[in-house]
């Protein structure tokens, strides 16, 4: 902990200098190398000598009644994980000065956050492209209650790549034999580095056309 108030001093000092929170967290990091508080920590404490606060003590651990404390404790929690969804509890536990296991009773008990996993789609779309996608599908239902049979007149298509495989499986390969005549061997192989793009087209009955796509062409619309 005393390395930490020394660090914190570095800090002060930085900003008195008036250098920005990237020179002075490199700095810091020349200096105290991987002994240097974590980036959470370092930041709100950046932030906190930069608003005048002059303050380098951590936060009073006796002398409060623990309402009080567990209270400013959880809302000073709160605002932390609201500035960064992705900090860790030993970052907390770091910029607050209470320990982990406090860190964590506030996460589970007082506040009930959920850390999940981001979800992953295929692209992001901007607001220009989400409006447009929301003016083409209102156009399509506009259509669809003019007219009941428009979608049977919908012709689509997709692209996908089709590899070679070995022909035979090894249920394919079976056959019959003596007891002491030796097991036939089928070699193992896998996908195929030869494959072909096909686009097959299709309406509301079922696949119309299929198109081969010609080796090194590339399909652009």
């Amino acid at each position: 902990m005393q390395g930490n108030k020394e660090q914190r001093y570095t800090i002060k000092f930085c900003v008195k200098l008036k250098k920005t929170n990237h020179e002075a967290y490199r700095m810091l990091k020349e200096v105290y190398g991987d002994e240097q508080i974590c980036q959470a920590s370092f930041y709100w404490w950046f932030n906190r000598f930069s608003e005048g606060n002059e303050q380098v003590e951590g936060k009073p651990r006796s002398g409060a009644p623990n309402s009080a404390r567990k209270e400013e404790n959880i809302n000073e929690v709160r605002r932390l994980v609201m500035q960064d969804r992705r900090i860790t509890a030993r970052m907390i536990s770091e910029a607050v000065g209470i320990s982990i296991g406090r860190v964590e009773a506030v996460l589970t008990k007082d506040l009930n956050p959920h850390k999940v996993c981001a979800k992953f789609v295929p692209k992001i779309l901007s607001d220009d492209q989400k409006q447009f996608r929301v003016e083409c599908c209102t156009d399509i239902l506009e259509m669809i209650e003019a007219d009941s049979g428009f979608l049977n007149k919908v012709v689509t298509c997709d692209q996908s790549w089709v590899f070679t495989y070995d022909p035979e499986s090894k249920h394919q390969s079976a056959q019959w034999k003596h007891p002491t005549s030796p097991r036939p061997k089928n070699a193992k192989m896998s996908r195929s580095q030869e494959k072909a793009m096909v686009i097959p087209f299709f309406d509301s009955q079922g696949l119309i056309h299929v198109e081969w796509v010609p080796q090194g062409q590339t399909v652009n619309k």
